[in-house]
């Protein structure tokens, strides 16, 4: 476990883990946490993009869609981790389409775990 997953697991405790399996990308690991139709993600995987694994997807569930609000960074400093918003709408659009195909599967397991 890297840094960031231990400061993530202490200072986010509530955190659901897991893995999905990517066909193109392989083992995806995930933290995520859900309130009221809204989502956080965070994902690693083998391959991904130097510190693209500290972004955390914050994702608002429509009636059958989803639209990503916004995309923060986990940053530690004197030991705390803190999450700054990510001001780039050029960034966030590059990162939304790089990442919808996780996004997407994600949404989809999820929908097969809690149908309701």
């Amino acid at each position: 476990m890297n840094k960031i997953e231990e400061e993530i697991k202490e200072n986010w405790p509530s955190a659901v883990e897991g893995d999905l399996e990517h066909p193109e990308l392989g083992l995806i690991h995930y933290w995520t946490g859900e309130q009221r139709g809204r989502i956080v993600l965070r994902f690693s995987f083998e391959r991904q993009a130097e510190g693209e694994s500290a972004k955390m997807f914050f994702i608002n569930l429509k009636q059958d869609s989803w639209v990503l609000s916004h995309i923060s960074t986990f940053q530690s400093s004197d030991s705390k981790l803190k999450l700054v918003k990510n001001q780039s709408f050029k960034e966030q659009d590059e990162l939304e389409d790089k990442y919808r195909s996780i996004i997407e599967l994600f949404l989809e397991s999820r929908k097969k775990r809690n149908p309701f």
